[in-house]
């Protein structure tokens, strides 16, 4: 190894593009190998996964709790069943107080079953006696920690307040300050799509005094920490597919809304995680597009690091050729030479990667942060991940090193000697390696330009209402006239209009459930004076005249309770007073909900709706104007909203792949620059003498440098013939999945390509330029 510790320590930059590319791309191998095992193995471990299913709709989880011993009855396939629901709220030992905030589902609410359904650990207690009664609890090791410290916790009192997040009705007659005994503790939660964040399981039966409401048949209701969910263990071999019918009508003659066989759906306990119902609120949410998208990105970048190692180490092979053939004029095989260079490439890996590691420990906060998704590189290491890991290195390291390995055997000793072996080598299998890099390039830059250009589409497409510059203010009770006051006083407020009921991008809503010729239509309610209208802009299809009484119905309002233009008077026996072009509440991908609009100038409970001249202050101003009126900072995210950024915030998902693509993007590029100058090294000093004669012979150093330029990159343009259909393919098969979308025009290759082409020019050219400058007598001495 000391003659390749010798050529390593001689050729700085060829180890330092290799290391870097190498520890680069191993970083995110492990880190995105930790994540994807994760993702796809979630909930595999326990004994019983492949029995349990969680019922629900084709829109979410939802289901009632008293459903499910009613369900259970009707079929015998059914073994046991477990309602689970999830909260935030504050958990109380004393003067010890947890409140983790953010909508954490801290707080768990499950059946007596749970621990017998589930394989959640338990370092102390007993599964069957856990949660036999309603006051008992099961806290985690987390919260053992923070509230009791070393003192051991069974059979002590803590207190659970909930989060109301949710009210059905106007009246709140639950007391959520409950006191529960310490029956057992669990392990913290992990490797499950259940809430990680979990810090106590308590009874089912007492939900309504931790939620603050009771779950009707008459009601539904979803809050940020999910749903209330009902799994089901089947017994071993059967399913529940041939009971749909009998469980939809069971639901549709005795619960909320209309259920059919069709919309029924069943999902294994290992599918939750990617379920299109899985809105990750109270779960775990994975993503498999973007998780293609990680795969993809992370092994373009492998593929990076290693060709160039490949490439470079080919191209270098010519200045270790001597050393190669005295070692077979002194005996040694062409085996023993493949070994040694493969073994050069192996402890190459290996220290790359081990180095790799380390940095991913180091970047694993961050990584989680931008994967969307749990790593833990120190609790996944085990026998089996160790052993994946040293096959890992074992096979780059011999892909790695056959190559060279390949090409000294192509020649004699007497070749190598003489220095035909530098000359002869045409660069083939580098110029392959620089097509393949530079396609993998433009599809990336393309994926991150046109990614880009989508999301600006979405979240300024037209969604029947105007939302620039304004904002949503809840003023808090008593004060409304308070903080209109200090409104009109802002110098950048423009115009205030008031509202209740439903607000549009910023979420909150309400909905009334009326009965049309058989079929259950909800309808979209709000309430707005004439100066909210105005702001929102809504655009009148047909107007009948505006009445005191009369409601304004969108399009689709009308479609869905089957009203004609001949109609006049709505289901509650009030006048319409004109149709609305439709209306997106969300945004584009939302499709769009049917509102009733009435105009009023009396509210019981208003929002205001204020207009901006666009001042960057003002939400910092609004913020701290309602501070100074009382409201807690808990709340100030739901009393001060920008349409523009609630709006912007709903294509969070395609921001963090944009992110992601736009990230690894630039980190391929740059092993990309560094192995261009890798290879235009080694180009230039085998071009070299060559490069010496043409000025002895009358060339311009301009003209020298064109056709070198010329000749190194004409592997580019064959690249940009393969990557600007192989892109216009990707492209077309993301965007395909949105319903409002760009279409692919010919600019976007064109920037790509001449982008990457001049990232590549300039990478070569110092090269190119030192040596066309350098003196030719001095160039042909050096030969």
């Amino acid at each position: 190894m000391k003659s390749y510790f010798r050529f390593l320590s001689r050729n700085k930059l060829y180890t330092l593009i290799n290391v870097v590319g190498l520890v680069v791309s191993l970083m995110f191998i492990i880190l995105l190998g930790d994540y994807t095992w994760r993702q796809f193995t979630i909930d595999s471990w326990h004994k019983h996964a492949d029995q349990i299913v969680l019922i629900g709709s084709q829109d979410n989880f939802f289901m009632w709790p008293q459903a499910a011993t009613d369900i259970k009855a009707m079929c015998p396939e059914v073994e046991q069943t477990c309602c689970v629901m999830s909260q935030s709220g504050k958990i109380k030992y004393g003067d010890r107080v947890v409140e983790d905030g953010d909508d954490k589902s801290t707080i768990m609410l499950a059946d007596s079953t749970f621990f017998n359904f589930f394989d959640y650990e338990l370092t102390q207690g007993n599964k069957r006696y856990a949660l036999d009664k309603p006051d008992k609890c099961v806290i985690t090791e987390r919260l053992a920690k923070r509230l009791f410290g070393d003192k051991n916790p069974i059979g002590e009192s803590v207190q659970i307040t909930g989060e109301r997040h949710v009210r059905i009705g106007h009246d709140d007659p639950y007391d959520s300050t409950l006191v529960y005994t310490v029956s057992a503790i669990a392990k913290d939660f992990d490797h499950t799509v259940l809430p990680n964040e979990t810090q106590i399981i308590v009874s089912m039966q007492r939900y309504p005094q931790v939620m603050g409401y009771q779950l009707e048949n008459y009601t539904a209701a979803y809050g940020p920490n999910g749903v209330s969910k009902v799994f089901f263990m089947l017994h071993p071999g059967t399913s529940l597919d041939s009971k749909k019918s009998v469980i939809a009508d069971y639901l549709d003659k005795n619960y909320y809304g209309k259920w059919e066989a069709t919309e029924l759906t069943f999902t294994s306990l290992k599918d939750i995680m990617f379920a299109p119902q899985n809105s990750g609120a109270g779960m775990q949410k994975g993503d498999k597009s973007r998780l293609r998208i990680l795969l993809a990105a992370v092994l373009a970048i492998l593929f990076f690091a290693i060709s160039n190692y490949i490439n470079l180490t080919v191209a270098n092979t010519g200045f270790r050729a001597k050393e190669m053939a005295t070692r077979k004029l002194f005996g040694s095989s062409q085996k023993d030479i493949s070994l040694k260079l493969i073994a050069e490439s192996t402890l190459m890996v290996a220290v790359s990667f081990a180095i790799g590691l380390a940095l991913a420990f180091a970047l694993q906060d961050e990584a989680i942060d931008l994967f969307k998704g749990k790593i833990d590189l120190a609790g996944d290491i085990s026998l089996g991940t160790v052993s994946v890991s040293i096959a890992f290195i074992l096979l780059v390291g011999i892909i790695s090193g056959i190559m060279p390995s390949w090409q000294i055997s192509r020649f004699q000793p007497i070749d190598i000697v003489k220095g035909s072996f530098r000359y002869r080598s045409k660069m083939v299998l580098s110029k392959i390696f620089i097509i393949l890099q530079n396609v993998v390039t433009v599809v990336m830059l393309t994926s991150a330009l046109v990614i880009w250009l989508q999301l600006n589409h979405l979240i300024h497409a037209p969604l029947g209402y105007n939302t620039e510059h304004l904002f949503v203010i809840d003023a808090p009770d008593g004060k409304h006239q308070t903080v209109r006051n200090l409104l009109e006083k802002m110098p950048f407020v423009e115009k205030i209009g008031r509202f209740e009921k439903t607000s549009l991008a910023t979420g909150s809503c309400s909905m009334q459930s009326v009965t049309r010729n058989d079929k259950l239509v909800t309808l979209y309610l709000l309430d707005l004076d004439k100066t909210a209208y105005d702001l929102y802009g809504f655009k009148k299809k047909k107007d009948y005249g505006q009445t005191s009484d009369g409601y304004y119905l969108t399009e689709e309002a009308m479609r869905q309770m089957e009203y004609t233009d001949t109609t006049t008077q709505t289901v509650w026996n009030k006048p319409i007073a004109g149709v609305l072009n439709d209306i997106h509440r969300i945004n584009v991908l939302q499709g769009v909900e049917p509102f009733v609009i009435q105009f009023k100038d009396s509210f019981n409970y208003p929002s205001f709706l204020v207009k901006t001249n666009g001042d960057k202050q003002a939400k910092a101003t609004f913020t701290a104007m309602l501070k100074e009126q009382g409201v807690p900072e808990a709340d100030m995210e739901w009393s001060v909203q920008s349409l523009e950024e609630s709006i912007a915030e709903t294509f969070a998902d395609q921001k963090n792949t944009l992110k992601i693509i736009s990230l690894f993007t630039i980190v391929a590029i740059v092993i990309s620059v560094m192995g261009f100058i890798g290879m235009s090294l080694f180009f230039i000093r085998q071009r070299q003498k060559e490069i010496g004669i043409r000025k002895i012979m009358g060339s311009t150093s301009h003209e020298v440098m064109a056709l070198m330029l010329r000749t190194f990159c004409a592997p580019l343009l064959v690249s940009f013939v393969i990557a600007i259909p192989l892109s216009w393919y990707v492209m077309t098969d993301w965007l395909s999945n949105f319903s409002y979308r760009i279409s692919l025009s010919p600019w976007i290759f064109a920037v790509t390509c001449a982008f990457a082409l001049l990232v590549a020019v300039l990478s070569v050219s110092i090269q190119i330029i030192k040596a066309v400058r350098t003196n030719p007598v001095e160039s042909i001495k050096t030969e």
